[in-house]
């Protein structure tokens, strides 16, 4: 198995989200409908500064302390934004692998 950077996008919501791709056979309809279940939960579950956090970090590539700058928070409250937003997202992906 490898591991695989997928891109989520719909409208105005980005996340990127990690994978594991089985080699061989075509698993594109699962990664398709675990995009959907992510991008939900990333819009339902996620709290607006968790979704900040998490965007400005994976896509616009942006450190933790320029986050930090930027939303006039510490360091650390942006890494905890950002971990608490993986955790969440990590779970509600658990509900729906088979």
């Amino acid at each position: 198995m490898r591991r695989e950077r997928v891109f989520l996008d719909e409208k105005n919501s980005d996340l990127i989200a990690y994978t594991r791709s089985l080699s061989g056979g075509d698993n594109r309809p699962e990664r398709e409908r675990m995009k959907r279940i992510l991008l939900r939960a990333m819009k339902h579950e996620l709290t607006e500064r968790q979704r900040d956090c998490l965007s400005k970090y994976y896509l616009e590539g942006l450190k933790m302390k320029d986050i930090a700058c930027e939303l006039h928070l510490s360091k650390s409250t942006v890494s905890r934004h950002i971990k608490s937003a993986e955790l969440k997202l990590r779970k509600v992906a658990s509900y729906y692998k088979r």
